[in-house]
């Protein structure tokens, strides 16, 4: 993977539902004044796409 000039050898992984809240929980506190985006971001559906990169 290739971001601003900064390569890594990643693996993607599906994240673990357990995580769900703790990554809604920091994407409202960046963005929550943005209520609309925010809430069509954080559905069941979005959350199935959600990925873990780690690395290699």
């Amino acid at each position: 993977m290739d971001a601003d000039g900064v390569q890594r050898n990643v693996t993607f992984h599906k994240a673990d539902p357990v995580e769900y809240a703790a990554v809604d929980a920091a994407y409202r506190k960046k963005y929550g004044r943005r209520t609309s985006i925010v809430e069509h971001v954080l559905t069941e559906r979005a959350r199935e796409s959600t990925l873990r990169l780690e690395r290699r």
